[in-house]
């Protein structure tokens, strides 16, 4: 019943059912007072007199606790509830990952990762994406994307990067797949037999082959043509080539290949002493975009429990 506009509860609305918003809150706002704490969550079962848990969970939307910043994110509750950090990749348009680098986490510094993809080809769009993970369980994705470019020849090994303008340098490349002819007695043409599905490339190289020293500026070791100094590293390149461990050779066209270096490397000079080249054969025996192949080769130390089923 009515009376001058209200009812026995006090007011015109007041036996009103509680309205139900239709769009998601996108913004909020503090002022004129002094805040301890902000604290949002989708948990609906808690009296209005009833303190909020010190802690976050699964309804936590955000919890600023204003202590000299307005960070209002999960950091610490991450710790407790990641694992371990997984930096996983692969070639737009792609469907599978490759995994890159795991780290276990044990402290919020433990979530900076800085780690150089020696993997990705010159021009080729690659998504990168973070992956938490509680003891083998993955979560959500966080996906970004990036374009490496470069005009130089590069040879490398773990952290350990050679190479070459290819002003001072080539490669030269050639399919193997082995194979014979065999000719018959009344047959004009032969029989091609192939009993392998071996199909790789083999290559030699040629450069003034100079250490990586800026990874920022992709800088080598010398300022061509006045440092003459240059030749100091053709005995340290020679027993990086000569160490019996494949590596990753990379041109700026895009291709790119796991090499074994065959015998037998050689330097030489090109017209005056001090100008030198070190030529050199290889052979390829991995495909890059292969997690077990970068494993078992040596170049990556991301086990079969991290691979992509």
């Amino acid at each position: 019943m009515f009376i001058c506009g209200s009812n026995f509860v006090g007011g015109a609305l007041g036996c009103s059912l509680t309205p139900t918003g239709l769009k998601d809150l996108d913004y909020m706002e503090l002022k004129n007072g002094i805040y301890d704490d902000l604290y949002v969550t989708k948990a609906v079962d808690f009296e209005m007199d009833e303190t909020y848990e010190r802690e976050w969970n699964f309804d936590t939307i955000l919890w600023a606790k204003f202590n000299g910043n307005t960070n209002a994110g999960n950091v610490d509750w991450s710790v407790q509830t990641v694992s371990h950090l997984l930096l996983k990749s692969r070639n737009h348009g792609d469907f599978i990952w490759k995994t890159l680098f795991v780290k276990e986490i044990n402290s919020r510094e433990d979530f900076v990762v800085n780690y150089p993809d020696y993997f990705a080809a010159s021009g080729a769009t690659v998504e990168y994406a973070i992956v938490p993970v509680l003891y083998g369980t993955e979560g959500n994705y966080a996906i970004s994307t990036a374009t490496p470019k470069f005009t130089k020849l590069f040879l490398i090994e773990g952290d350990t990067v050679w190479g070459t303008d290819l002003t001072d340098g080539f490669c030269d490349t050639a399919r193997s797949i082995p194979s014979s002819t065999v000719e018959l007695l009344h047959r004009k043409y032969p029989i091609f037999i192939r009993n392998t599905i071996a199909n790789y490339d083999t290559g030699a190289c040629t450069g003034v082959m100079l250490p990586f020293v800026d990874e920022d500026a992709c800088e080598l070791a010398f300022d061509p043509p006045y440092d003459y100094q240059r030749i100091r590293y053709q005995k340290a390149f020679m027993d990086f080539l000569c160490d019996g461990i494949p590596k990753i050779l990379k041109l700026p066209d895009g291709r790119i290949w796991i090499v074994q270096v065959t015998p037998d490397p050689t330097d030489t000079a090109d017209t005056v002493y001090n100008n030198r080249q070190i030529s050199w054969s290889w052979v390829e025996v991995g495909d890059v975009s292969s997690e077990e192949d970068l494993y078992y080769l040596g170049l990556s130390e991301v086990g079969p429990e991290w691979w992509t089923k």
